[in-house]
Parts: C-alpha cells; structure tokens; sequence
C-alpha cells in the first residue's frame, strides 16, 4: 500500500535515490570480490603443512673442510637425539614452505621423460626412516621406511631407491578410488627404475606450497630414503612440546662438539618458517579487509545521512500523517519501506557489476570465481546494513511530535 507513495517521492529526490543506488551497488560489488579474496587467502594460510609446527625446527650448516660421510651424519644425528628434550631427528634436502627444493616427475610407466607425458610433478623429500616421527607426519596408510631401505646418493639423479612415501594428494591422483600401496611409479630423473609405494602420509606440503591454492604445486610430495653428500648440511628436529627455546641451543652445541669446524646458519622453527612464508598473504588479507570495513562504513554513513535529510525535510508531511492518525511504528515503517527498496535496486545492479568485475579479475589477476553462495551471502548482508543504517533516522522521525512537524516550513 505504501510503495506507490513512496515511489513517487523518490521522484522529486531522484540524485538522492540515485546516489544511494549507487553506493549500495558499488558496496556489494567490491565486498563481495573482497571476502572472496580473503577467505582464500585464509584457507591457503590455514592448510596443514602435515608437520607439527610448533615442535619443529630446521638447523643448516656448512662443513669448513671435507664432505658429510655416512658415519659423520650417524653421529650427528645421534649426538642430536641424546640431547635431552628431542624427540628424533633426521637429515633431508629440504622442508615444506622452504621456497626451494627438489621437483621431479612422476610417472606410472617406465622411460617417461616428456613433461607432457608425466603423470604427475611432485616435490622431493630426501629423509629415511625417521623423518616421520622427526616431523610428526600422520602415516595412515602402509608402513614407514626400515633402515635397510636407505642408500647413499644424489638428489635429482639416480640411482632412486626401491621404496617411496606419498603425500595422501598425492596417491589420490596417481591411483584415484583405490589404494596406492603395492603399487609402481618411476621418477624422470632415474626414469626405467621402479619405485614401490610402502606408504601415505596424511599431508606434507611442498617447499612451494605458499601462494598458490593448487594442489599440485602445494601438495604432491615423495618421500625417499637417499642420503647426500657434500658439504652442506640439513637436519629437522622435533622436541618435547614447550622446549624448543632451551633445545635449540643445545642440539647446536652436540653438534659442535661432534664437528667443530662447521658454520651454522640460522636456527629456524618451523612456526616462523610457516609465518614468514604467509606474512604477504596476511597482510594482503588485513588490508582487504580494513578496506571492506572502511567502505561498509562510509555506505552506512551515507545512508543514515540522506535518510535524515528526507526526515528533515518531510516534518510537514509526518506532522500531517501524525494528525491523520498514523502511528510512530507507521512513520518508522514507511523509511525503512524506502530504505529497502533503494537498498534492493542497489543489490540487483550491484550483482551484475560484482559478477563483471569478477570475471575482470579472474582474467587479469588469476581470481577464482566467486562462489554464488557468497554472493548472496553479501546480498544479505548489505541489505542488513542498510536497514540498521536507515533504522535510527526512521526512530527519529516516529518520535516526531506532530505539532513540531507541522509548524516545519
């Protein structure tokens, strides 16, 4: 009954209506693309590394003189696990969000050497047995290494080991619907040698997995038992929860008093690995966000504003209405009638322009395509915010004493 006078006043206040059309639009549309962003920006920081990160550190060196031999690395390794508080330890090439690492192809025929070919591009992770309680993987399927598994050798080259260990991305793709244990891979770098599945680890992401969303960039990873030479060193340490400041230092001094003449690089825990390598993605998602708010703000801003100035300059009419016998709910009513038909023109067109700018996004930065359900959830959530913006001026002008409205020029 009350949108046909309504309408006709939004007539005779078209740059208002507009204005507010607009604003509303341009909200939707730019939030909408903004919690897109940052919810996926959220998700990738919040995936699981597979690693028990807040007991894990990483500790680099390099020998002065001469090359890591098997026996040199057994006695580090054991100084480090007598040191009181480690859990295990284990040397490796490299660590998930590392940055670098060894990448190779995967493939479930002999001799594949063509990238175009390969079944699979997967992250490389040079550690025996002891990696999986070194790190604190969750084995859920098969068996971990034994120590007769192992072999000495060189990262990317043959020869490979007999026996692997695969990230659970990693065996769903290769073998989708059925268990990967027992079966067969080969890897490009020693291509006609078979390598046999013996296990799957919940999840260890690769030492690329920061910035990108893609499964097989973060997720697909090998392990297998080869141990290098030369003279650089890499060993991942896990301690007994709470102690990783006091072990630190004193897994250092093992080592030292094993091997003096070596330089050590910095001691790096394996939580401040994980936040540096996220520290962009964080950062970006806080900025989006503030801008959200900062531009949810000045809408709410705008609307309470413009409906306060049609309250001021309607008193003669609500003076009118008051003396006919409408009620205050009725004159509060009657705004947020007006309120939500602008807030809904503004939400239609702001749909289309969120969907172009979107597609814009999608094409020039890499964006995913926003989710329908988050659409509407904006929708919603807009609409929302302009009626609790428009819902103080509509209080205010219900509580309007008639004779002040009527004697409003």
């Amino acid at each position: 009954m009350q949108i046909a006078p309504i309408l006709a006043a939004l007539k005779r206040s078209k740059t208002g209506a507009v204005l507010v059309v607009l604003q509303v639009a341009l909200t939707l549309a730019i939030t909408s693309n903004i919690l897109s962003i940052v919810q996926a920006r959220v998700a990738l920081v919040m995936r699981s590394t597979g690693v028990d990160t807040e007991n894990v550190f990483a500790l680099g060196f390099r020998l002065d003189a001469g090359a890591i031999t098997r026996a040199s690395r057994d006695a580090d390794l054991a100084a480090v696990r007598a040191v009181p508080g480690v859990v295990d330890a284990v040397a490796a090439n490299s660590y998930p969000l590392r940055g670098t690492g060894w990448v190779d192809g995967v493939s479930l025929a002999p001799g594949v050497k063509s990238i175009q070919e390969q079944n699979a591009s997967a992250a490389f992770y040079a550690m025996d047995e002891h990696a999986i309680p070194a790190l604190g993987l969750a084995l859920v399927e098969g068996s971990n290494f034994n120590g007769n598994d192992s072999l000495e050798g060189n990262f990317n080259a043959g020869p490979m080991p007999n026996v692997a260990i695969l990230s659970e991305a990693l065996a769903r793709h290769l073998f989708p619907g059925a268990s990967a244990l027992g079966k067969v891979l080969y890897v490009s770098s020693d291509a006609s040698r078979p390598v046999t599945v013996v296990g799957v680890v919940k999840a260890l992401q690769t030492p690329m997995a920061a910035g990108t969303i893609d499964p097989a960039i973060s997720d697909y990873s090998v392990m297998v038992p080869i141990h290098g030479g030369g003279s650089l060193g890499l060993y991942l340490v896990r301690v007994q929860s709470g102690r990783m400041d006091i072990t630190m230092g004193k897994v250092r001094q093992a080592l030292s008093a094993v091997e003096p003449a070596r330089s050590f690089g910095k001691l790096k825990p394996f939580a401040d690995v994980r936040d540096a390598a996220y520290r962009k993605d964080r950062s970006l998602a806080i900025a989006l966000s503030v801008v959200c708010l900062v531009l949810v703000l000045v809408t709410v801003l705008g609307i309470v504003g413009l409906t306060s100035f049609w309250v001021s300059r309607r008193k003669r009419q609500i003076g009118v209405r008051r003396a006919l016998g409408a009620t205050g709910g009725a004159i509060a009513r009657y705004f947020l009638l007006e309120n939500a038909l602008l807030c809904t023109f503004g939400v239609l067109l702001g749909v289309v322009v969120a969907e172009a700018l979107n597609a814009w996004l999608a094409t020039h930065y890499g964006v995913s395509h926003l989710p329908a359900w988050q659409l509407l959830a904006s929708m919603v959530i807009v609409l929302l915010i302009g009626q609790l913006a428009a819902a103080t001026p509509a209080w205010r002008a219900s509580r309007l004493p008639p004779t002040e409205a009527l004697r409003a020029v």
